[in-house]
């Protein structure tokens, strides 16, 4: 792929995985764009100041690989989807240990459930821990890991 053309598709992409509008990812992306000389303050809420800057950006050939870098972490991040916050997936995991927990009786079967999927989230939270979603957590991440965090206590009580 040619040099224009590399830059257009990290262009667009950036603009595409911006447009979420995932807060964390976007201030990632505005740490980014602000040490890209040329660039000048860069307001993410303006779409317009994101092309401009992103056109300025992406002639750097050390900034191009760091957005493109970018985009392609938020996009594996989030498994392309394309809502506001992923939350590392810990909602499906905190409705799967308490659907199994609140069962009528718990069996040792389902008990070596919980604990497996308690390990499973545990290493998703120890190997995401540089995400944005981590490194500066919003209300809705805070109340994921509080939650998360009374189910995992849930099934090692039981242990």
């Amino acid at each position: 792929m040619g040099e224009l053309a590399a830059a257009s598709k990290v262009h667009v992409m950036v603009s595409y995985w911006w447009s979420r509008g995932d807060g964390l990812a976007n201030h990632q992306l505005g740490q980014i764009l602000t040490r890209a000389a040329g660039v000048g303050e860069v307001d993410l809420t303006d779409p317009q100041s994101l092309d401009r800057a992103l056109r300025v950006a992406v002639a750097d050939p050390a900034v191009l690989a760091e957005l493109d870098q970018w985009w392609q972490m938020v996009e594996t991040r989030r498994a392309g989807n394309g809502t506001r916050n992923p939350g590392l997936g810990l909602d499906q995991s905190i409705r799967y240990l308490t659907d199994r927990l609140d069962a009528v009786t718990v069996t040792p079967e389902a008990l070596g459930e919980c604990r497996r999927q308690v390990a499973a989230v545990d290493q998703t939270i120890i190997s995401a821990k540089n995400l944005p979603e981590l490194a500066h957590p919003d209300a809705e991440m805070l109340d994921l890991l509080g939650r998360c965090l009374e189910a995992r206590s849930r099934v090692l009580a039981l242990t």
